[in-house]
Order: C-alpha cells, then structure tokens, then sequence
C-alpha cells in the first residue's frame, strides 16, 4: 500500500484565530486517551508513539486507557459517553461505521455520536500460509481450493467482524473459494497455531506476520491491498496473484465525543498533523510495519465513505455479525 499523505487544505489557515486564542486555555491538565483495543497490539503501539509526541509538543500529558473488548464497541461506547471537552479523545478506525451492522442494541451510534479529528496510519492485511498448506503463491492456494473435490479450508483472523475476517469473508466471495473463519482473541495465538500446524490460512496485519515470514515459518501468499506496501514490496497484492479488484485494508483515526468545540479538534489536528510529519516518527512507525496516514476531513470523509459502502455489502450478502 503507497503511503498516503495529503494536506489540508487551507483547513488549519481558516481555524488559526480560533486554535490561537485556545492555546493558552488547552490543555491545561492531563487528556485521557481511550485505545479500544489490549495493551501491545498494533492500535496500541500506533497510539502510544503518536500521542507521546502529542503531549509534548501540548505540554500536558496524555494518559492511555486500554478498554477492550466487544469489537471495540466497550472503548468506544465510553469515549461516546464522555463529556466533550476535549479532555477525552480516542483511536478509532475506518471500521467503526460497520458496527450497527454488526451488533444488536449497540449502545451507541458511531457516526453521530463521535467526531473525527486527524487520521494516523494505516496497515496492510496479508493472507499468511503456515507449513501444513502446500501452496507457496496465491495462484497454487486458488488452484488447490478450487480443484474438484477439496475441502474448506479454515483461516484465522484477530476476532469476529473485525477487518481481517471481513477480508477473508470478501475473498472467498470474490474467489469463489471454500473458507471458514476461527477467530482468535488477537494474532499471537494464531500464529502460534499456523506454525504448529494447527490452522493452514490466517488474515494478519502485516506487522505480525512479516518476522515469522522472512524466518520461514509462514509464507505470505498476498498483500490484500490494491498496491504492494512499501514495507515488503517483494510481496504481490491478492488482486496480482489471480483476485483481480481484490482490495481490502483498515486505517486509524482519532476521534472525539460529538460536541467537542471545534478550536479544540482543530488545536488536536494541527498538532497530531505536525507529529505525523516528524521524519524520526514516520521512521518509527515504518519500522514497526505501520504506515503513517495523512487525510484532511474532506479526503477522510470520501475514503470513509467508499469502505463503508464496500464492507455494508459484503455484510449484508454474507450474514456476517460480531460477536
């Protein structure tokens, strides 16, 4: 996936009287910062090395609460529910405006009751092979789930309804391939079971998979999204390797309760925009396999707007639900 970095169109110009004469008032105490996910997963990691920075160049710092759980719906229902005043802000993800479709009595509407700020990054979903699958290239893998008389084959992801399943769910739409879906309580269990021989297929993010690859342990089969990502670009797309169009990935964004002032979002975007420019940053987060992301909220919305529409159809033809 190219990295992809856009600016903002004249946005921080028009909000600059209103941030300037923020400045001296915000923050004045510490901010919470609500990761909907567990400690030492990738939003996490992203979120940590971000806000670090944030905090330093606002002076005041940012705490982090982990609430997992639920597909992220237990953080985000308590980000939701906080008081907008820019003292509680979280990561969410492009998936968030799925989650109505997914979950019954949500308790909580993501679209109307947070706010987008600033996008972060973004990571590529790879389809990972362990040894018990003979297929090394995406081109074998069609050929064995397609001949007469094969069996389903069982793939991993880090969790019901979350981007990797839904990428599985869409692959076996578009390739017209038997799969069947074991979530697991995150990626390092599953790899655990792909090297023992205990599951053949997984959808990863490639951070995860990439060290057990270039060990040889697992053999990365496709990148699912519709460019190589230039943190392995040795590696070709699912669409080059016989799904032609097959395109799936998710990215983080921060937001906030509906009803934080705009100054504060704009104060938040401008700096979480500067951090992201930070070569030593950008270098970090390459290095850890994530992809800096730079949307203004227009270029935000669009994108937004084309994924959702995308997996709403994938969900709605496959019945999918989270857990």
């Amino acid at each position: 996936m190219k990295r992809r970095e856009f600016t903002l169109l004249g946005g921080a110009a028009l909000l600059a009287p209103a941030v300037s004469a923020l400045a001296d008032s915000y923050p004045s105490r510490r901010v919470r910062l609500i990761v909907p996910y567990p400690p030492g997963g990738g939003t996490d990691t992203v979120a940590r090395a971000v806000f670090e920075r944030v905090a330093a160049l606002l002076g005041q710092p940012f705490i982090v609460e982990n609430r997992a759980g639920a597909g992220t719906t237990i953080g985000l229902a308590e980000l939701a529910r906080s008081h907008p005043d820019g003292y509680t802000v979280g990561v969410g993800g492009s998936s968030d405006p799925l989650l109505p479709l997914l979950y019954d009595k949500l308790p909580f509407d993501p679209v109307a009751d947070l706010s987008f700020v600033a996008t972060l990054a973004t990571v590529p979903i790879v389809l990972v092979a362990g040894p018990s699958l003979p297929a090394t290239t995406m081109r074998e893998l069609l050929a064995a789930a397609t001949a007469k008389g094969a069996e389903p084959l069982n793939y991993a992801s880090p969790g019901i309804a979350s981007p990797h399943h839904l990428a599985g769910v869409y692959l076996m739409q578009m390739a017209g391939i038997p799969l069947v879906h074991v979530p697991y309580k995150g990626s390092s269990q599953a790899i655990t079971d792909m090297i023992g021989g205990h599951i053949p297929l997984a959808m990863l993010g490639l951070p995860s998979a990439l060290p057990f690859a270039r060990q040889g342990k697992l053999k990365i089969l496709g990148v699912a999204s519709a460019q190589r990502s230039a943190l392995a670009p040795e590696i070709p797309t699912i669409s080059e390797g016989g799904v032609p169009g097959f395109s799936a990935g998710y990215w983080w964004h921060v937001t906030v309760p509906t009803g934080t002032p705009q100054p504060v979002i704009g104060q938040l975007r401008e700096v979480i925009d500067k951090t992201l420019r930070t070569p030593a940053l950008t270098e970090a987060l390459l290095k850890g396999g994530f992809e800096p992301m730079l949307l203004s909220p227009a270029e935000a919305e669009r994108a937004l707007k084309e994924d959702t529409a995308r997996w709403t159809k994938v969900i709605r033809e496959n019945n999918v639900r989270g857990g």
